[in-house]
Formats: C-alpha cells, structure tokens, sequence
C-alpha cells in the first residue's frame, strides 16, 4: 500500500544495484521538497525502482545530475519508490520554463494548486469506472508515452472537476 504522490528534486550521489537483486536504489541529496517528503534538505534519501524497463524501472538516471521526479512512499515500510509509468522525472537541465512555473510556483496553473488532480488514465490499460474530481483522462487511443496531454497537457482543477488545459492535441 502506497501513499499519494511524492515530489522532490535532488542529485544523484550513489547508484546502488544489488547483486541478483530486481531493485535499483539510488542515493539522493534532497534539494528541494515539493510534496510528501518530510526528510530536511541536504538529507540523503534513497529512491528505488524496478531494474528492468518492461517493469517500468528507472535504469537513466545519472551520479551527479540533477533531477525533479515524483514517486510514491511505502504505508508500511516508508521506502519511497518510482516508476517510469505514471510519475514523471525530469532531467533538471531538460525543464522547460513552462514546467518550472508548474513546479515552482503558486499560480493558479502551478502543481500545488493542482496536486489534487493527481490520476492521469490511459483507458487503454485501465478500462472502468473514471472520477473526475480525481484526475484526467487520457482520450483513447492515444500512447501515454508519447502524446501531447502528459507531455503539454495539466491537468487543472475547476470547481470539483479536473479537465485538461494547455493540451491543443487534436482526436
């Protein structure tokens, strides 16, 4: 059982793959807290993934760099984890301005307004019932790695409903 979502940006300083092991950790100093990490700034905290693809691991991330990514900490083990599908990370040098308003400030448009709208569907792979006052659905028939709406798209809260904005993509 996972908590909801955790944001953050640090450096990586370590990359630890354990030997036979499915799991990669990596070491982080905490930089910035944007959501859910309690842990003081300048911390080190420990991030795993999965260390294959086909399970949506992380295998990219490099000793040194700076990153902003999301993931997720364990109810019953506080480990934070994440995934390639459903959180997003960022190579801080690769963010683009629009994104660092997103992220950094407090408008009307920005991730701490709009955090509740945390549930971006693909119906593709998660067919059923949708609550809006949740999150976004992807129109199907896109690729969620690919499209425009997780890539341009946010996903905004409006009253008690979550819509797209910014996300001019067409059928």
């Amino acid at each position: 059982m996972f908590y909801p979502f955790l944001v953050l940006v640090g450096r990586v300083i370590k990359k630890e793959i354990p030997k036979g092991g499915d799991e990669i950790k990596y070491h982080f100093k905490l930089l910035k807290s944007l959501k859910g990490v309690h842990e003081t700034i300048g911390s080190t905290i420990i991030i795993e993934t999965y260390s294959t693809s086909s399970m949506c691991g992380v295998r990219f991330m490099t000793v040194g760099e700076q990153y902003v990514l999301s993931g997720r900490r364990s109810k019953k083990t506080g480990r934070i984890f994440t995934i390639t599908c459903g959180n997003f990370i960022y190579k801080i040098t690769d963010v683009t301005f629009k994104l660092m308003l997103y992220l950094f400030s407090g408008g009307s448009d920005s991730y701490v307004q709009n955090c509740d709208c945390k549930e971006i569907v693909n119906p593709r792979h998660e067919p059923g019932k949708f609550d809006s006052s949740k999150g976004c659905k992807i129109p199907s028939g896109l690729n969620v790695g690919t499209d425009c709406y997780r890539k341009q798209g946010l996903c905004k809260r409006t009253g008690s409903v979550c819509s797209w904005k910014n996300a001019d993509c067409g059928p």
